[in-house]
């Protein structure tokens, strides 16, 4: 599978507290430039460890500026806990924050904003990605 550096908000970058993705995506027009179908996929790539049991919660935002200083939310995905002290079955490899089609109503700007208590250690992988691509990179 070939991955489109352009579509991706985040590759194996560290997430530790509340943030935006490292990157947005560009549609490069107004309105619902985005192919029907396209979907967002964000996956833990490296173990999240918190010392308090904490959550993430990952959310498509959308704007029609870069610095998205205001923005609309598309997508929630659902919480995930981290069992205190350990990266167990629920903040390891491969678990999903998010695996959605994108729905109408994008704006020319897209990110992905994570919302966490303070962790240890632990990185995100993100991207969009067409329906039918196959997704064997990083287990995405």
């Amino acid at each position: 599978m070939y991955i489109d550096s352009e579509l991706e908000f985040d590759d194996n970058d560290a997430h530790l507290s509340s943030a935006a993705s490292t990157d947005y995506v560009d549609t490069l027009a107004a309105g619902d430039a985005i192919s029907p179908g396209a979907k967002v996929v964000a996956k833990i790539s490296t173990a999240y460890v918190d010392a308090g049991g904490g959550t993430i919660v990952a959310t498509l935002q959308t704007s029609d500026d870069s610095s998205f200083g205001s923005y609309t939310t598309l997508l929630t995905g659902p919480t995930v806990t981290i069992a205190a002290g350990a990266a167990t079955a629920a903040g390891a490899v491969g678990v999903t924050l998010m695996d959605a089609v994108i729905p109408p109503g994008v704006l020319r700007y897209l990110r992905m904003y994570y919302t966490m208590t303070a962790m240890d250690a632990g990185s995100i992988d993100a991207r969009i990605v067409l329906d039918s691509d196959k997704l064997l990179d990083k287990g995405l």
